[in-house]
């Protein structure tokens, strides 16, 4: 039996009485939510950028191996993830299910950790589409516009996609996810014509001596990094077409193809350049690897095709973690935690369109800032903020993953001793490393250490923190609307 007290108590999901504070139903299907969530990840951008980080910094030529190592775990928290998803059907996501399984102040900490870690990688993503679109309309046009403009350029392209009904954003990035996902897919056809005969390469890129060699924490850790926006499925709940059926399966779809996509595109790229040489060479060629290989192998044209689809993969990326920090601020005004205006949809889209418009003007502010100070948009920008959000996500992944296991033990929901038991502890217990790791190793993320690294630390505690102070705060001053709080999960959550 559920009772009053028991956090996962639920109830039926109630709207406001004005109706303004319910999302468009039956608005996308499985592969529109996939979409999302591989674009969040942008892949293109993962296997230019940050596969050579991997290979040069981390567990060399046993990349591949380190991507399906991750795929693993987090296919394992997903069960956890996904059958939660059947019982708590909220744009909140991470939010409404740490409430439901740990409470509202924890709930709370977290719904603000989710939004920094967010903002911050989508700030990081603007500053890298703004680099990289400023190089390459310069070097075709010589036009001279500063990188900021091009940021700003797809902040109001984001945003007007994003006041729109989901499936308008959907149909784009099927077109961007479709463009990059097919460059990368003619690059490694390319290397299988073109590369070594089937006899000649090597499986050493999957072999445990190699996995589990070098920097092993760098590797795993800019791994999971390549995976980031797959926990998007449930933020689309609301908005999906049967979510207790879609959301599961765009969730395993998402994970499943970005595991095999990486570690069989890490695999070719290895074996292209050689399992001796391809250490040497990335140090070498650092970020330009992946396009050294695609001048030997695809030629000028396809290198090209490349540098223009990486600036619309980082585009795609812009739209997603928009669309997932709008539905995070959307489920917070909805609630009564922040303004409540944040909590209207759009009168005859129904989208969250007051949140879309604050989001956005959130990391334009930011990146105004860096503008003005003359900060590099690459190293400073890219570099710290995806650094700071890549960890502010395994962090919440990991809270998740407690909650999702207490919620199951403290609730009659659900009884199957693998999805609510073994996969929460399993999940939880491979995602402990990769957070080590990436708190320890937030100066490799960040590309710097010292005052930098211990400032953006305590930015990504103190955003949580500030969360769980502020749930008391409310539960002290407003007892009533304290108990209002996550009421869309249900009215006995405390």
């Amino acid at each position: 039996m559920l009772h009053q007290d028991d956090p996962t108590s639920l109830a039926p999901v109630k709207d406001s009485p004005d109706g303004g504070a319910s999302l468009a139903r039956n608005q996308v299907g499985v592969l529109g939510i996939v979409f999302f969530v591989v674009a969040a990840a942008a892949p293109l951008t993962v296997v230019v950028a940050l596969f050579p980080v991997i290979i040069g910094s981390g567990n060399g030529i046993g990349i591949a191996g380190a991507f399906l190592v991750v795929a693993a775990v987090l296919t394992v928290f997903a069960v956890g993830y996904v059958a939660m998803s059947k019982h708590i059907t909220n744009a909140g996501a991470f939010y409404s299910f740490i409430t439901a399984g740990l409470g509202r102040p924890v709930g709370l900490g977290s719904a603000s950790l989710a939004i920094f870690a967010y903002n911050a990688i989508q700030l990081g993503v603007i500053g890298g589409f703004g680099y990289y679109a400023a190089q390459f309309v310069d070097r075709h046009t010589h036009l001279g516009a500063p990188w900021w403009v091009y940021s700003f350029i797809a902040m109001g392209a984001s945003l007007f996609l994003g006041v729109r009904q989901i499936h308008a954003g959907a149909r784009v990035l099927a077109v961007l996810l479709t463009l990059e996902t097919t460059i990368i897919l003619i690059l490694n056809v390319g290397i299988l014509v073109n590369g070594p005969s089937l006899s000649g390469y090597s499986l050493a890129p999957f072999a445990p001596s190699a996995v589990f060699a070098g920097a092993l924490g760098v590797a795993l850790m800019f791994a999971h990094a390549s995976f980031i926006g797959f926990e998007g499925t449930a933020i689309y709940g609301e908005e999906a077409k049967d979510p207790k059926r879609t959301v599961p399966r765009a969730t395993y779809a998402s994970v499943l193809f970005m595991g095999v996509f990486y570690a069989v595109t890490a695999f070719l790229i290895v074996n292209a350049v050689g399992v001796d040489k391809v250490v040497g060479l990335t140090q070498t060629e650092g970020g330009d690897l992946v396009f050294a290989v695609s001048d030997d192998i695809l030629g000028s044209i396809g290198t090209e095709a490349f540098q223009l689809l990486v600036i619309t993969s980082l585009f795609a990326a812009i739209l997603t973690f928009h669309n997932n920090v709008s539905r995070y601020l959307f489920s917070l005004g909805r609630q009564g935690v922040l303004w409540s205006r944040l909590g209207q949809t759009h009168p005859t889209r129904k989208s969250p369109a007051v949140a879309c418009y604050v989001q956005i003007a959130m990391v334009a502010v930011v990146v105004a800032i860096f503008a003005v100070l003359g900060l590099d948009p690459y190293t400073t920008l890219f570099t710290w903020w995806t650094g700071v959000g890549a960890a502010g996500i395994i962090l919440l992944q990991t809270i998740a993953s407690v909650a999702i296991f207490v919620f199951f033990r403290r609730s009659n929901v659900d009884k199957r001793p693998w999805h609510t038991f073994i996969a929460p502890v399993l999940g939880t217990a491979g995602l402990l490393p990769f957070l080590y790791f990436a708190l320890t190793g937030m100066d490799v993320l960040l590309g710097a250490g010292g005052w930098l690294q211990v400032m953006f630390t305590a930015m990504l505690f103190l955003s949580l923190f500030i969360g769980i102070g502020g749930a008391y705060v409310i539960k002290h001053r407003s007892p009533e609307r304290y108990r209002s709080l996550a009421s869309t999960l249900g009215d006995q959550i405390t």
